[in-house]
């Protein structure tokens, strides 16, 4: 029987199936590690995607704000404008 397991610890396929299992479960392994690294990096781009269009939507609303605020003193110039021309062109007494 000692012969038996000595010729199987010995026979080279069972060397060869030992060392495609351990190869199998090292790529495994590193197929999960690299799985959840991904997981994670996929979290951080989200997030940082998320930033980004926040951003952009606060910097689109100040801008609309701005452009809100720039038409009306452009009303308001225009107005004091024709105002002061209609003045000008008015008959004095």
């Amino acid at each position: 029987m000692a012969d038996t397991t000595q010729n199987q610890k010995s026979n080279p396929i069972n060397n060869l199936t030992g060392g495609v299992e351990k190869a199998v479960a090292e790529q495994t392994a590193r197929f999960e590690a690299a799985v959840a690294e991904l997981g994670k990096l996929q979290t951080k781009g989200i997030a940082q995607a998320q930033t980004f269009f926040e951003n952009a939507t606060r910097v689109t609303q100040e801008q609309v704000a701005f452009a809100e605020q720039l038409g009306g003193e452009w009303r308001k110039l225009v107005l004091a404008a024709t105002r002061s021309a209609g003045e000008l062109f008015a008959p004095k007494a």
